[in-house]
């Protein structure tokens, strides 16, 4: 295949991606990566498709290759502890997410990864049948990880509060309802 035929599979998968048709976007993406299977932005194209069609164990193993082909890029750091979230593993997500947060250190990037963060948080909550203790200890590492990457983030620490009064703590409810207060901006 010619770099121009490359070129053309790999921009046809993005616009099937961009449109929803992820399932078409996987099979001109793996025509890409078929020629060339260090082809960076194919690969990484290949896992955020497979995140979207929630294939997330599938997706991982790409942003790991991803991360292997280039190790400086902050995107495949963190869309891989964004997959590790949500196979619920908030220790190899935290040291993916602060590595990409080095990489990528401006502020609008940390605040952006938050937020991502803080909303896979709440689908653990709501999403599925009703949380119990496990799927609330997760929500806590993973709304920690957030205010971590954020700390002025309000919405973070008020769901840490009713994390919290889930699990029985009353000292750390108060303590994030404390927070979420003085997080307050000022009113006019």
């Amino acid at each position: 295949m010619s770099r121009s035929l490359l070129l053309a599979a790999f921009n046809e998968g993005v616009h099937r991606s961009m449109a929803g048709n992820h399932e078409a976007a996987l099979q001109s993406f793996d025509q890409v990566l078929a020629v060339d299977p260090r082809h960076f932005p194919a690969l990484t194209a290949k896992a955020f498709a497979l995140k979207q069609l929630g294939r997330t164990e599938e997706a991982l193993k790409g942003f790991q290759r991803a991360i292997e082909l280039d190790p400086d890029a902050a995107d495949p750091h963190r869309e891989a502890a964004l997959c590790q979230l949500e196979l619920g593993e908030p220790e190899a997500a935290s040291l993916l997410m602060n590595r990409a947060v080095q990489l990528n250190p401006t502020p609008g990037y940390r605040e952006a990864s938050a937020i991502e963060v803080y909303h896979l948080g709440n689908a653990l909550l709501t999403q599925g049948r009703r949380p119990d203790k496990a799927r609330y200890r997760l929500a806590r590492q993973v709304f920690e990880l957030a205010l971590e990457l954020s700390p002025a983030y309000v919405e973070a620490a008020k769901a840490l509060a009713d994390v919290w009064e889930h699990l029985g703590d009353p000292t750390q409810r108060e303590h994030y309802t404390q927070l979420a207060t003085r997080l307050r901006p000022a009113s006019s």
